[in-house]
């Protein structure tokens, strides 16, 4: 915060002024930008003239840069470059390894992480945001319209999205390409002989999310899969998805009412199915790989220990942070293309879990028994 100035000091206005501004830029982020020349005039109650002066000695000096029309902001060559994440307040494993990633990134160029959390039942409302070089954000601003994205964008600083493309958007991203897993994932069970193949779709709707679903049906549809079925839990932003995950499984086996299984194989579109998925099928009978195959589109460390060990796709975080901090230095050296872009593929870890289909399709006897009692 700045502080007031003294009187009568026996140095000029602008000098004082110029060294009270040196003093909070020593605390300010890099990139950070300083109150206008009016605010300043009637915070320090100076005239302009004081200001522009004392502005000009710290330009001088390389402590500030002006950006016309924007205004002005804390040089680089000032202090360590600041780079924001932007995430939800909430417990989140997905977060949690991209902000380990983009912190050990960040130390790896000299630069320094902070992180700035929301409430993602009130995305909509997040507008707080701390000062920084650069920001890294989740798809989320962009789906619930955050006001905040709106206040970065406005700055004039480097914003970079994790998680989606955004050139719609115009805006940079980093992103994960996922059709190519998905594909692998069907080509994979067709050779060892399935040819009915289901998608639990269990992640909020959002545009990744539905192209995911559409890249599925497509490619069992260019691959003769006799059947392809997606199984739409219906998942909400804000809510447990791996909870409405097993719910949702659950109640379908109870429907089933009997019947034979329609597919020998399942593709889960994230963790919060591929976690749930193996209890319940073996609540209701089923064995995994025996009944089942079970793949998943996301990874978690404790995959290889689940029983059976859980196929699953890999997206690298520390590629991501690395593509999105390279993206960052790109503009802050001056690159003015109209978007920045780098997608990294997904790859396909084989594991237990995928299997030849059975010859006989298992009929889910005791979920119907068990949901009946829930």
């Amino acid at each position: 915060m700045f502080v007031s100035m003294a009187d009568n000091l026996p140095v000029p206005k602008y000098v004082e002024l110029a060294n009270l501004l040196r003093e909070n830029l020593a605390a300010k982020a890099d990139g950070a930008r300083l109150p206008s020349v009016r605010a300043m005039m009637k915070r320090f109650h100076v005239s302009q003239h004081t200001v522009t002066s004392a502005l000009g000695l710290l330009e001088n000096d390389g402590m500030i840069e002006r950006r016309p029309g924007s205004g002005v902001y804390a040089s680089r060559q000032n202090a360590e470059p600041t780079v924001c994440f932007c995430r939800p307040q909430n417990q989140n494993a997905h977060f949690d390894l991209k902000e380990e990633a983009l912190d050990k990134a960040c130390r790896a160029r000299g630069w320094h992480l902070i992180v700035d959390r929301f409430d993602a039942l009130k995305v909509d409302a997040f507008s707080e945001g701390a000062s920084a070089s650069a920001f890294i954000v989740p798809p989320e601003l962009i789906t619930f319209h955050s006001p905040l994205l709106q206040r970065l964008t406005a700055r004039g600083v480097p914003v970079v999205v994790m998680g989606r493309d955004t050139s719609g958007e115009r805006l940079d991203f980093v992103t994960g390409d996922d059709t190519p897993v998905i594909r692998e994932f069907i080509l994979g069970l067709k050779k060892r002989g399935h040819r009915r193949i289901a998608y639990l779709d269990c992640e909020p709707p959002f545009d990744e999310v539905r192209k995911r679903v559409e890249s599925f049906l497509e490619i069992c549809r260019s691959n003769d899969i006799e059947e392809s079925l997606v199984l739409d839990v219906r998942a909400q932003y804000g809510e447990d998805s791996t909870a409405k995950s097993e719910s949702y499984l659950r109640r379908y086996l109870s429907r089933l009412g009997g019947r034979p299984l329609p597919f020998t194989a399942l593709i889960a579109g994230s963790l919060a199915g591929s976690i749930p998925a193996p209890v319940v099928f073996r609540d209701a009978g089923c064995q995994i790989p025996r009944d089942l195959s079970l793949c998943s589109i996301g990874s978690d460390p404790r995959a290889v220990y689940s029983i059976p060990p859980t196929s699953d796709a890999t997206i690298h975080d520390g590629e991501l942070a690395s593509a999105a901090l390279e993206i960052i230095g790109q503009r802050w050296n001056g690159d003015r293309s109209v978007i920045l872009s780098h997608t990294v593929s997904y790859r396909a870890n084989w594991r237990e879990s995928v299997g030849v289909p059975p010859r006989r399709r298992r009929v889910c006897v005791e979920a119907v028994r068990r949901a009946g009692s829930d």
